[in-house]
């Protein structure tokens, strides 16, 4: 599979087929606007909620409230094809069928336990041919006490454990978030 950027990583999933998804972590909703821009339909999870590690900055109720504020507004336009879920990407699990979505992409809380419990759950309710993926694929310094991220360590466990072939993607001369690698599989 040729994936330069996660930018790309829609148009990859329209021409697939796939155009049925779930984005666990939406943040202030930016990329989750890039899968309705390509004509993607999308569930966009995210509790909106502080929680350890995720920064000082972000470790607030009323910033995470302005945060979800700003999602509606951004993604506002493509409510035909957008629906907001303001649940733990647990919670959410129960909202759909196992084999239900074409893909999910993972960029929540990226604590070890936590995003090892999204690849695990989340691939379930992804058909077979299709992709889960997700951001951040790098590791914090083990003894980080402010922002915590073990998605390499996690999804490269899980790969090997599940002989899966994976895919790492990104430009680290990119600008801001771009500059992070990305990952995927296919199940």
């Amino acid at each position: 599979m040729k994936i330069n950027s996660r930018n790309e990583l829609p148009e990859v999933l329209l021409k697939r087929g796939l155009d049925v998804g779930a984005e666990i972590g939406v943040f202030k909703g930016e990329y989750t606007e890039r899968f309705c821009k390509a004509g993607l339909n999308i569930y966009a999870i995210d509790p909106w909620m502080p929680f350890w590690g995720q920064g000082r900055t972000q470790n607030k109720q009323e910033v995470q409230d302005g945060y979800f504020f700003e999602a509606i507004e951004r993604l506002k336009p493509y409510s035909d094809s957008c629906t907001i879920i303001r649940k733990t990407s647990m919670d959410a699990l129960a909202d759909f069928k196992d084999e239900s979505l074409g893909f999910v992409y993972i960029d929540g809380d990226h604590s070890f336990k936590h995003i090892a419990a999204d690849i695990v759950e989340w691939e379930k309710k992804v058909k077979k041919g299709g992709i889960v993926a997700g951001h951040d694929y790098f590791n914090t310094a083990p003894h980080a006490n402010n922002v915590l991220c073990h998605v390499k360590s996690v999804v490269d466990a899980y790969v090997d454990c599940f002989d899966k072939e994976l895919y790492i993607y990104g430009d680290e001369h990119g600008e801001g978030k771009e500059r992070k690698k990305s990952w995927l599989f296919v199940k």
